[in-house]
């Protein structure tokens, strides 16, 4: 077995809500969604509430909990009670994680949000092996919880949702934003801003607030951003769950969101156009 320096930990996936069956995050599902986030042979799996509760204290029982096979909770195996909304992350060989720190597109919409359609629709802001993909609506509710169908959401393909197979005739308006490799972001890079502390309500590095305090030295159209804490640690490998985490709105912890917890302090960069480093 691996020894703690010779290994790493994923970030938090909890790609599934809460249902009428139970809550689950299977590892197959989860490496379809995550391709890149997610090594071949996790050694170890951890558990806990999307409020930060670990799965051992919740007294609900498992189906299912391993590193091989994912986490499962059954609703009829909890007697009177119900699952609650779990998170897992994973531990992987140290090799595996000291290349995935990763930088953040913008929301990208088009006609359809493929992956081809995309590099074709927004050339040099979008990455062509993304690490992962979230999708939601123009007004911001995650794709997960409208009920559509989709054909495809995952980085392979990227996101298409078609008409003819919604119960309601018609898709919801999309937006996709990639999470990207490193290297995607070295073109043109801002310098690293820290403009707030987490007391208070959070750690708030908005693209709005930076550009109004740096008005020379944010560009006007960011094409990815980067965030990680004021001591070096990626901002997806800390646990903090992120309000905002992307290159059109910036950074937002709020520490409300964290199960009792304050979110860590953060800095965030910007990748630019090339023509603003020149």
């Amino acid at each position: 077995m691996a020894s703690a320096e010779e290994t790493c930990q994923t970030g938090w996936f909890d790609d599934r809500d809460v249902s009428a069956e139970g809550d689950s995050e299977l590892v197959r599902d989860l490496k379809r969604s995550h391709s890149a986030s997610i090594c071949a042979t996790p050694t170890h799996m951890e558990v806990q509430t999307t409020a930060g509760i670990r799965a051992q204290h919740t007294k609900n029982t498992f189906h299912n909990y391993d590193a091989t096979y994912g986490f499962a909770c059954v609703n009829a195996d909890q007697g009177s009670g119900t699952c609650k909304d779990y998170r897992v992350r994973f531990t992987c060989p140290s090799d595996f994680c000291s290349v995935s720190e990763e930088c953040r597109t913008r929301w990208l919409s088009s006609d359809v949000e493929s992956l081809p359609k995309l590099l074709q629709m927004f050339p040099g802001q979008v990455c062509r092996n993304p690490i992962s993909l979230e999708a939601q609506t123009l007004y911001g509710i995650s794709a997960k919880h409208t009920g559509d169908i989709f054909l495809s959401y995952d980085v392979t393909f990227g996101f298409v949702c078609i008409n003819s197979e919604q119960r309601k005739g018609t898709c919801d308006d999309y937006q996709v934003m990639l999470t990207c490799p490193s290297d995607f972001c070295q073109g043109c890079r801002t310098r690293w801003f820290d403009l707030d502390d987490p007391t208070g309500r959070g750690d708030y590095e908005t693209f709005r607030q930076l550009q109004i305090a740096f008005p020379e030295a944010v560009c006007s159209q960011p094409v990815a951003i980067e965030a990680m804490t004021t001591s070096g640690v990626p901002a997806l490998q800390t646990g903090d769950t992120f309000q905002v985490y992307d290159a059109t709105h910036g950074f937002a912890c709020v520490n409300a969101e964290q199960g009792g917890r304050r979110c860590q302090d953060y800095k965030v960069r910007f990748t630019c156009p090339l023509d603003f480093c020149s």
